[in-house]
C-alpha cells in the first residue's frame, strides 16, 4: 500500500470517526421557553396562567376566546414555545381580523423562524421581556378591577333588593291602614 493511499484511507477513517462522534454526541437542547422569567415574576405568571385557564372554560359564551388565548400564549412564552404557538394559532383561528390576530401572527413568525442575529442584543431581549411582563401586569390589574367592580355591583344590587322589599312592606302597611280606616258614608 502506498503512502498516499494509506494517508487517504487514514484521513477518511478519521473523518468518519469524527462525523460519527459528532452525530452521537448529545446535541445542545433548546429551552422550551422563549423568555426567561425573573424569580420575582414566577408567582404572578402562575396566577395569571390559572386565571386564564379558568377564563378559557367560559370564553365561548362571552366570545372573548381570542383574548384568553392571547394571554395564555404570552404566559406560555415563559414555559413552552409549542404551547405558546398553539395559543397564538388559536387566536388567529378564533378571530382572524380581531384585535390580537396581527400580534399573534408576528409572534408565530418569530417563534418559527427564531430570533435573527441582531435580535440577540441583550437590550432588545430585555425590552421584549419587559413589554410582555407589562402587558401581563396590565391584564392582571384589569382583571382585578373588573372583579372589584363586579363585587360592587353585587353589593348595590343587594341594597336595591333590600330597599325594594322595604318599599313593598310599606305599601302593604299603607294598604292595611287604608282598609281599616274607610270613610263612613252617610246613609240616604
Amino acid at each position: 500500500m502506498s503512502g498516499k493511499t494509506w494517508l487517504r484511507r487514514s484521513a477518511a477513517l478519521c473523518a468518519g470517526g469524527l462525523l460519527h462522534a459528532c452525530m452521537a454526541a448529545p446535541q445542545p437542547t433548546v429551552s422550551p421557553a422563549f423568555l426567561i422569567a425573573a424569580p420575582q415574576d414566577l408567582n404572578a405568571l402562575q396566577a395569571m396562567a390559572r386565571e386564564q385557564r379558568r377564563h378559557a372554560q367560559t370564553c365561548s359564551a362571552t366570545r372573548s376566546c381570542d383574548r384568553v388565548h392571547y394571554l395564555q400564549a404570552l404566559v406560555a412564552l415563559y414555559k413552552d414555545r409549542a404551547d405558546a404557538e398553539k395559543h397564538f394559532q388559536a387566536v388567529v383561528a378564533d378571530s382572524p381580523k380581531g384585535r390580537y390576530a396581527a400580534s399573534s401572527l408576528h409572534w408565530l413568525r418569530l417563534l418559527k423562524e427564531g430570533p435573527r442575529e441582531s435580535d440577540h442584543e441583550p437590550t432588545l431581549i430585555r425590552t421584549v421581556e419587559r413589554l410582555v411582563r407589562e402587558v401581563l401586569e396590565y391584564e392582571t390589574e384589569d382583571a382585578q378591577i373588573a372583579q372589584l367592580l363586579k363585587q360592587q355591583l353585587k353589593s348595590q344590587e343587594k341594597k336595591i333588593e333590600e330597599l325594594t322589599e322595604q318599599i313593598d312592606a310599606l305599601k302593604r302597611v299603607d294598604q292595611e291602614v287604608k282598609e281599616q280606616v274607610k270613610p263612613s258614608r252617610p246613609v240616604h
